[in-house]
C-alpha cells in the first residue's frame, strides 16, 4: 500500500505510541488532590509544556480539546457570545468545514455579520482586499487558516496578525495543517491558534487551542474548572500524552525531505502526462501537498482505479469525503462544479519513500492513460 493522504490523518508514530503507553500507567484523575491525581496532573502539565513549545506559545496558553474542529468552534462561538448580537467576523471562502458550517448558526441564531476576504490567483489571500475589509467592516474577529487542507496554499498568518494588532482586532488562525509542516514561527503571533494531534503522527480525538495571554473567550463547554476554566470535562490523558510525544518528535529537517519527494512526484507527472493542473503550484504552499486535477477525468473514477492498485489518496478534505457536492475550496478558486469534481489531494509524509514516489508516478501514468484511451475508443465507436 502507498499512503498519500497525510493531510487527512497521519500514521501513529512510535514516539506517540510510547507516550500513550506511559499514560496508561498514570490512570489518576488530574483534578484529584491525592497522590494518583497529582501524578496525572504532573503528566498533564508536562504535556502542556511540550505542546506549547512545538507551537511557539506559553504553556499556560494551551487548552486541550477533542481536536481541531472543537477548537475552531470554541473560538467562533466563544467570540460571538463575548461580543453579542453585533459580532462581526471576517474570514475566507476556503476555511475548514468546522468554520464554514458554523457560520449559518452564528448568523441566524446569534446575529453575526460575516464578510469574506477575496482570493488572489491560485488560492492566495488577496491582502489588499483584506486590508480594505478590515478597515471598512471593522470585524471583532478575523479567522483565517494558516494552511489550506485541500490545496496546501499558505496564508501569511504572522503578517495578518501584525496588521490585526495595529487595529486592535483579534486574530484566529487554524494551524491544524501547518503544525509540523512549516515552522511555528510562521503562525504563532495569532491571538488564537488551533492545533490537532492526528496531523502530526499523534492520536485522533485530541487537539488544542492556544489562547494567548489576556485574550478572552466566553466558555462554551461547562463542567469543572479544568483547562484553566476554559473547557470543562476530565482531560483525555492518553491522547494528550500521545500529542505531547508527537510534538517532541517533530523535526524541521523533515520539511525539505518531504518537499523534495513532492516535487519529484510532480516533475514525474509533467514528464509523462499532459492536460492537468496543479492548483496552488505558483504560490507558497505546504511542502507535502499536491492538489491535482486531470482535465476531463472525475477524481472518483481515477481514485477508485488507483485504490485497486494500493494507492491511497482523497478527492479533497476528509471531512467532506463521500459528499456529492463539489469542494467549496475549489469552487472558491473559480472552478465550475464539474471541474472541482476532477480534483484530488495528494499529501505525502514522513514515512514516504523515494520508491513509493516512483511507483506512484508509474500508477498515475498507467491509469490516466488507460482511462483516456478508453474514452477515445468510445468516442470513435
Amino acid at each position: 500500500m502507498i499512503y498519500a493522504d497525510y493531510n487527512a490523518t497521519t500514521p501513529l508514530s512510535e514516539a506517540a505510541k510510547a507516550g500513550m503507553a506511559k499514560a496508561f500507567e498514570c490512570w489518576g484523575n488530574p483534578s484529584s488532590s491525592h497522590r494518583a491525581g497529582r501524578l496525572a496532573n504532573a503528566l498533564l502539565e508536562e504535556s502542556r509544556e511540550r505542546v506549547a513549545k512545538a507551537a511557539g506559545v506559553e504553556a499556560r496558553e494551551i487548552v486541550f480539546t477533542s481536536g481541531g474542529s472543537e477548537a475552531n468552534g470554541m473560538v467562533l462561538m466563544g467570540s460571538a457570545l463575548q461580543c453579542g448580537s453585533d459580532f462581526r467576523l471576517l474570514t475566507s471562502p476556503v476555511e475548514h468545514a468546522s468554520v464554514e458550517k458554523a457560520l449559518p448558526l452564528l448568523c441566524e441564531k446569534l446575529g453575526t455579520q460575516v464578510e469574506r476576504v477575496a482570493l488572489a490567483a491560485d488560492g492566495a489571500l488577496d491582502m489588499e482586499d483584506f486590508r480594505n475589509k478590515l478597515e471598512s467592516f471593522r470585524p471583532h474577529l478575523v479567522s483565517l487558516m494558516a494552511a489550506n487542507n485541500e490545496t496546501g496554499v499558505l496564508f501569511p498568518a504572522n503578517e495578518i496578525a501584525e496588521i490585526c494588532a495595529r487595529t486592535g482586532t483579534l486574530f484566529h488562525t487554524d494551524a491544524t495543517q501547518a503544525l509540523g509542516k512549516i515552522p511555528s514561527s510562521e503562525f504563532n503571533r495569532a491571538d488564537f491558534i488551533t492545533l490537532s494531534a492526528h496531523k502530526i503522527y499523534g492520536p485522533k480525538g485530541v487537539g488544542a487551542l492556544a489562547i494567548r495571554a489576556g485574550r478572552k473567550l466566553e466558555c462554551t463547554r461547562f463542567g469543572g474548572s479544568q483547562e484553566i476554566k476554559r473547557r470543562g470535562g476530565t482531560q483525555n490523558m492518553i491522547g494528550i500524552a500521545g500529542f505531547a510525544a508527537a510534538c517532541d518528535d517533530l523535526n524541521d529537517s523533515h520539511y525539505e525531505a518531504i518537499r523534495e519527494r513532492r516535487d519529484r512526484f510532480e516533475a514525474g507527472l509533467r514528464n509523462s502526462l499532459s492536460d492537468f493542473t496543479i492548483h496552488g503550484a505558483t504560490v507558497a504552499r505546504l511542502p507535502n501537498t499536491t492538489c491535482l486535477r486531470f482535465h476531463g477525468i472525475q477524481s472518483e473514477i481515477l481514485l477508485t482505479a488507483l485504490d485497486l492498485d494500493g494507492f491511497c489518496a482523497s478527492g479533497g478534505s476528509a471531512c467532506s469525503s463521500g459528499s456529492h457536492s463539489p469542494s467549496h475550496v475549489l469552487t472558491a478558486l473559480g472552478l465550475q462544479a464539474d471541474e472541482a469534481k476532477e480534483a484530488m489531494r495528494i499529501s505525502w509524509g514522513r514515512f514516504t519513500t523515494d520508491e513509493e514516489i516512483d511507483r506512484s508516478i508509474e500508477l498515475f501514468v498507467r491509469q490516466v492513460s488507460r482511462i483516456r484511451q478508453r474514452r477515445m475508443e468510445r468516442k470513435a465507436q
